[in-house]
């Protein structure tokens, strides 16, 4: 059977398209009220209507070329355009607003799906300003306006998915929830609910992922329709599958098989998906069943093969699993190379194809090729580590500087609604001052809320500069004593164990799940677990608040990290004590000890994280013979 840490790499890159490919088919029917369908609008009547005797004229016709917008949208974009550019003239002349930011979305969501994202985004905020103003103008419904306010930001939050800008379209997908909750619309909450849930899983934030996954679900079974009920569940599937959690998985499997496979003539993109699930689902240790993962695997290749959908990676690696179980290496060959892009567009996902081809050359003798994808897989690693963190930078940057704005926007506001209460108002001296006060706070406030987003910022940095550090200095080296090895055609099972361990425990670094599902005793034996020659005990009865959890947590692996590399212990104690006022996290080794007194980077960092909670730490180091680090917090 393949390794899970092969294929669960594989479920990233699944997630991504899947994610794209459900974009692409919600992108208009995300408005706030159950996703209107227009396929039955009776557009051929009211292209007869206009061309009659009387045809409509007014706030009338302008309605009429909006609906034939709509309506011709599914079938002809030309005509939907054309309509599009009618409707967006006339509103100029009746003042049209609502059916004005229709139109600028629509226009927008078609620059969208040429893939011309800074003007499909300017589109979108140029509609957002017309929304504005339709609130100001007290013609309009507060639903209506929530309405049109909620599908562009649904709208926006789905071009920046498409773009992989995360936190930009988590940022947008948020504003628009709770419009959708304030109205209860369950079918507009499920799909977004879903969408953030995918987000979340392809950051690597598993506990936030099933937290939105089953929200999708809550709300997917509150409104009755199967289709969310089966969307819903989709992305709880794939996570279960990741976490080798089967009995879950299974249960999500049961419906999602049992709609998609009833409407795989509907849904012919999102069926052949859920057939590579299946095949996954029985090929899981302990629960395999290679007859039934090749039937599943058999049937999503003959959907492959006979349709045309944007991206079959998925299906062609879950059948060359099929195969690597089966140990037929050639036939596994053949799937896996359907699985490869060309090198300029290769990202992190690829990766995991590539690792499949680098073990199936192996396994056939063929080490020069071996040796390629290997190599491959750190220069994608590399290269989706450098774009990822100039990525996240600047979409934080984005978000600062657009706070920053709307403090701005709102401050000149503010001062222009004092002076015009100053000038009416000259003799009501004491309201002018509660006024004034008030604007002082709002100000203030403000400023405090860029300042958050600053530091946040900040540390976003840092931890990205760990990341980066560890993956290069852990399996960058790790990898290329791999490649030397294979070369020289030694045994290297054992070093792929290594690697295995050390981008588990990079990962553990990036996001502590049991930290945050167990707390910080939990968190501590799983990590001790996964580093060589180390031990854990606990003593007492360990309740802290999660802030000091994390900060002993970051502390406990900084100082486990310099162990191992700096003064090469081979063995590590961690232990955990509480007391009546204090809490005490110790780490010893018996490395080679402190060379000198000045302390590196590593320990600046943990002073730094302790100082907050008034913390001190205690060092003992003799040269030769190991060290002793005491962490105290008081309680």
């Amino acid at each position: 059977m393949l390794n899970s840490y092969y294929w669960n790499n594989l479920y990233i890159f699944a997630v991504v398209m899947k994610i794209k490919i459900l974009i692409i088919c919600l992108i208009v029917s995300l408005t706030a009220r159950a996703y209107n369908d227009h396929r039955n609008a009776k557009v051929d009547s009211l292209e007869a209507l206009l061309k009659s005797k009387n045809p409509p004229k007014g706030d009338d016709l302008l309605r009429a070329y909006d609906n034939l917008m709509r309506g011709w949208l599914p079938y002809d974009a030309q005509k939907a355009s054309d309509y599009g550019h009618k409707a967006l003239a006339l509103s100029y002349e009746r003042n049209g607003l609502n059916v004005r930011q229709n139109i600028l979305r629509f226009f927008a969501q078609m620059h969208y799906a040429h893939e011309e994202h800074d003007d499909a985004i300017r589109l979108f905020k140029w509609a957002l300003a017309v929304v504005d103003t339709m609130e100001l103008s007290g013609r309009y419904t507060q639903k209506d306006i929530d309405d049109a306010r909620s599908c562009t930001y649904g709208a926006i939050g789905n071009d920046y998915n498409i773009q992989d800008k995360h936190h930009l379209a988590i940022h947008y997908y948020q504003l628009a929830l709770p419009i959708f909750e304030k109205y209860n619309w369950l079918e507009s909450q499920t799909i977004l609910y879903h969408n953030i849930g995918e987000l979340y899983f392809t950051m690597g934030n598993m506990q936030e992922a099933e937290r939105n996954y089953l929200k999708a679900v809550e709300k997917g079974t509150a409104s009755g329709d199967s289709l969310m009920m089966a969307i819903a569940r989709k992305g709880l599937l794939r996570l279960y599958e990741r976490q080798d959690s089967y009995e879950k998985a299974r249960k999500m499997a049961e419906l999602c098989y049992a709609y998609y496979h009833a409407h795989r003539t509907e849904e012919i993109e999102d069926y052949p998906v859920i057939l590579a699930s299946m095949t996954r689902l029985n090929l899981m240790e302990g629960h395999q069943s290679i007859a039934a993962a090749k039937a599943f695997a058999k049937e999503a290749l003959s959907l492959a093969d006979s349709l045309t959908f944007e991206d079959k990676s998925d299906v062609y690696a879950a059948a060359c699993e099929v195969a690597m179980a089966e140990q037929k290496w050639q036939q596994a060959l053949d799937y896996a190379l359907c699985t490869i892009r060309p090198d300029s567009l290769a990202t992190s996902a690829d990766a995991s194809c590539y690792r499949l081809l680098a073990e199936i050359y192996t396994q056939l003798g063929q080490k020069d090729k071996a040796c390629l994808y290997i190599n491959k897989v750190y220069e994608v690693m590399t290269r989706y580590a450098t774009d990822h963190y100039q990525s996240g930078l600047s979409q934080m940057e984005v978000l600062y500087e657009t706070e920053k704005k709307e403090a701005q926007i709102i401050q000149l506001a503010n001062e222009r609604r004092q002076h015009m209460w100053l000038l009416a108002l000259a003799a009501a001296l004491l309201v002018a001052m509660v006024i004034g006060y008030c604007l002082l706070v709002i100000v203030h406030r403000r400023k405090k809320a860029l300042l958050a987003a600053k530091v946040a910022l900040e540390t976003e940095t840092n931890e990205r500069r760990i990341l980066a550090r560890d993956l290069h200095d852990g399996l960058g080296s790790m990898l290329s004593l791999l490649r030397m090895k294979t070369e020289q055609g030694e045994p290297s099972l054992p070093l792929i164990d290594s690697i295995h361990t050390e981008l588990r425990r990079t990962a553990h670094h990036l996001m502590p799940e049991e930290l945050l599902k167990n707390g910080l005793c939990a968190a501590l034996n799983d990590f001790a677990i996964s580093v060589p020659g180390a031990t854990f005990q606990v003593i007492g009865n360990i309740r802290l608040n999660k802030d000091k959890e994390i900060v002993l947590y970051r502390c406990a692996y900084e100082l486990v990290n310099n162990a191992i590399k700096h003064a090469k212990a081979e063995h590590i104690s961690i232990q955990l004590m509480q007391e009546s006022q204090q809490v005490t996290l110790t780490v010893s080794d018996d490395g080679k000890g402190m060379q000198d007194s000045k302390e590196g980077m590593g320990l600046q960092n943990i002073r730094e994280r302790i100082t907050p909670y008034h913390g001190s730490i205690n060092i003992a180091s003799v040269e030769g013979q190991g060290t002793d680090i005491n962490i105290i917090l008081p309680l």
